[in-house]
Order: C-alpha cells, then sequence, then structure tokens
C-alpha cells in the first residue's frame, strides 16, 4: 500500500468490477470514446475569450467547471491542485492596479519584462483593460508550497478548464503574464496579500473566465501538422 499512488487503474481494468480500493473507490460511470471527428471538434471549439459580459457565473456553475480541472493525468497521479476563485469586477481592477505598481518597478534585466509591460503600457494608452479584459471573476489555481510539479499540474488543470468552460456556456483566457510575476516569490506575496491566499499555498497560474460577451460562429484553422517519421 505504501507504494499505491491512488491511480485507480486496478478498478478501471478489472473485468469482473469486483475490484474495489480503499484509495480509489470503485466508480459506476463508463469511459466515453466520442468518434475521432466529433473529439477533434470538441477540442478545437474552446477560443481564448477577450470580450466578457459584467454579469457574474453563479457559484454552482463555477463549481461544475472546476471539477473537471481534477480529472487530467499527472505525473505519479501528484494532483495536488486547488482553487482560489475571484468575483467582483472591484476585486479584479485592484488586481490589476497591483499589476501595474509591480510591472513598473521591475529591473531592466526581469525575465520577458517587455511582455509584462505590454497590457500596461496598453491601457494607458487606451484606457482599456488589456490584462483582464473587464472579466468580473478570475481563478487561481493552487498547490502546496513545497508541491514538485505545480506548474506542469496547473497548466494541465487550465487545460481542462478551458475544454470544459464552453459546455458551460463560459469563456476563459489564461493570463500568461501574471503568471510570469507570481512565479517570483516576493511578487507572489505581495498578490497572495491582496486575495488572501492560504496559508502554506502558492499561485500557480490565473485564468480569466466569464460569460463571453463575443460569439464564435465557426473553427478557424491552424498550421500544417509537422511530423518526423523514423
Amino acid at each position: 500500500m505504501d507504494r499505491c499512488s491512488r491511480c485507480g487503474h486496478c478498478a478501471a481494468v478489472c473485468p469482473t468490477g469486483c475490484m474495489e480500493h480503499p484509495y480509489a473507490p470503485l466508480q459506476t460511470e463508463q469511459p466515453l470514446v466520442l468518434p475521432p471527428e466529433e473529439a477533434l471538434a470538441f477540442l478545437r471549439t474552446p477560443r481564448s475569450v477577450r470580450r466578457y459580459r459584467s454579469d457574474l457565473v453563479p457559484k454552482d456553475v463555477i463549481e461544475r467547471l472546476l471539477n473537471a480541472g481534477r480529472y487530467p493525468q499527472t505525473a505519479k497521479n501528484a494532483q495536488g491542485i486547488s482553487y482560489l476563485v475571484v468575483s467582483g469586477r472591484e476585486k479584479v481592477v485592484q488586481i490589476n492596479q497591483l499589476y501595474c505598481e509591480i510591472a513598473r518597478t521591475l529591473p531592466e534585466d526581469f525575465p520577458l519584462r517587455s511582455r509584462v509591460m505590454r497590457p500596461v503600457l496598453v491601457q494607458e494608452e487606451k484606457k482599456t483593460d488589456a490584462l483582464f479584459y473587464g472579466a468580473p471573476q478570475l481563478i487561481f489555481t493552487l498547490a502546496d508550497m513545497d508541491h514538485e510539479r505545480w506548474k506542469e499540474n496547473s497548466q494541465f488543470s487550465l487545460t481542462f478548464l478551458s475544454l470544459m468552460a464552453p459546455s458551460l456556456g463560459l469563456g476563459t483566457c489564461w493570463c500568461g503574464q501574471m503568471g510570469l510575476l507570481t512565479a517570483q516569490m516576493e511578487y507572489m506575496k505581495r498578490f497572495g496579500a491582496l486575495i488572501g491566499l492560504p496559508e502554506g499555498k502558492r499561485i500557480c497560474g490565473c485564468m480569466i473566465f466569464g460569460y463571453p460577451d463575443v460569439k464564435f460562429r465557426r473553427l478557424v484553422a491552424r498550421d500544417p501538422l509537422e511530423v518526423f517519421w523514423r
């Protein structure tokens, strides 16, 4: 038992359904395998949304969204991602203001400084929200401070959230610039103090979400497939 990672494979492959593992209780749901064309269309459907309505997503809908983030495969079944949801445009604006304050004081040799500064400069010039795009809510992924795979597992989880969102009528957009700042401990602590980061947790990533104020009417192309066969 000490070597068990609670992955659930033993229960999932048991042909008679009699395997009941104390760390991975037997589930009754059956796997859903979509036809390849439908599966690909599902994967292509989510878009990065940069226009949001002002109404808040209800808590029960958010919980359905976040529940999807529990299910990606993780190395050694490490999982370990939790969430902090910020609701209310005023709170989001405060986070934006702190971001701008920190960005303006970054040293010249800060990695990807120009990328961090881009939304700050756009906001000053155009007087519009170029960081969170007017969204009234944010999701922060969290992990224990000593989690070895916090970055990868956060990315897996946020990917599942973006895939789930359209089924709930929601849009999402990753906020990579925020991640560049919160990856630095001194800046993460300042954001943590503002959003009420639980003790012992670190910020792993940030996702904008809400009801989209734009309608995507068709799928779009991507670069051609490139494969090297050996």
